[in-house]
């Protein structure tokens, strides 16, 4: 990888995280001003940053996570510099909106949410378990491109769906999870915890469905060599 292209996936690693930090702000305030419905809308709204994302084909850490079975070990340091760069996108928009008048309805709703996962009695099985639904959400929204066209379904559902679910059900998201982190205001090894355990989670589910396709081609392959 040269220095340009370097740079270009430090760019479009940021400009993800801005996309999951704006639907993840506009999810807030449907979760707050919208009563019943508002988790529903939150969870469409939150959507539309996933598809941009899949849309401009930007870097998202998530995403890459399914392609972990063909990056091969020396580019699994894309991984790092992606989350980080993700998470820089992220902070970014929790600090305009902290200076928006968004601030008043977002702030405290951000701090309400993380509060209730980490003041959970059984709150490290639970980030651990919902991250890796969660990633295995993600991996069949970006892999929809491709699959889609093949099976005759709409890429746009394919993307937009699994999102919606995954929101609404309020499964762990690694770098979604970083919006609610930047409003609250504790430092310690339990957020740490937290963040590792979602990062690890996204992991394991994101891995899934392509190792096992990985696991089909070989034997199919085998099969068709013995044949």
């Amino acid at each position: 990888m040269t220095v340009a292209e370097f740079v270009l996936f430090c760019l479009m690693a940021v400009c993800s995280g801005v996309m999951i930090g704006i639907g993840g702000v506009a999810s807030l305030i449907a979760n707050s001003l919208l009563g019943e419905w508002g988790r529903l809308i939150g969870a469409c709204l939150f959507s539309l940053g996933i598809y941009a994302i899949v849309a401009f084909d930007m870097k998202l850490f998530t995403g890459m996570v399914a392609d972990i079975p063909k990056l091969g070990v020396k580019n699994y340091w894309q991984l790092v510099v992606c989350f980080l760069c993700n998470s820089f996108g992220v902070l970014a928009v929790s600090v305009f909106a902290n200076h928006s008048p968004a601030s008043e309805i977002v702030v405290p709703k951000a701090i309400e949410v993380i509060s209730a996962k980490l003041n959970n009695g059984e709150w490290a099985v639970r980030a651990l378990c919902s991250a890796i639904l969660c990633g295995m959400l993600i991996t069949v929204s970006v892999r929809a491109r491709y699959y889609a066209p093949q099976k005759g379904l709409s890429t746009t559902v394919g993307v937009l769906f699994p999102i919606i679910v995954f929101a609404l059900c309020g499964f762990d998201h690694s770098v979604a999870n970083m919006l609610y982190f930047c409003y609250l205001d504790e430092t310690s090894w339990r957020v740490a915890a937290y963040i590792l355990l979602t990062v690890a989670g996204n992991l394991l589910g994101g891995i899934c469905f392509p190792t096992i396709s990985l696991l089909r081609e070989y034997i199919e392959r085998k099969k068709k060599t013995e044949e």
